[in-house]
């Protein structure tokens, strides 16, 4: 659980790398248990939040674009 709360948090404030450190450190407060599906989701997980975090900056580019074309 923590594994999971430390990936988020840290893919919300230092990317790819931040989820990567944030996931181990709530793995190890977990415990561990199987190390490489643990890291295999928190780089699926980090990867994932990387693509959204992309998507919703361009989609506020080209609202942006959009207002300005109206204004």
């Amino acid at each position: 659980m923590f594994g999971a709360i430390g990936n988020i948090a840290g893919a919300m404030f230092g990317g790819p790398v931040g989820a990567a450190v944030g996931g181990a450190i709530g793995n190890a407060i977990d415990g561990g248990g199987n190390q490489q599906a643990q890291a295999f989701q928190a780089a699926l997980q980090s990867f994932a939040m990387q693509i959204a975090n992309d998507s919703m900056g361009e989609f506020d580019e080209a609202m942006a674009d959009t207002e300005e074309d109206f204004a």
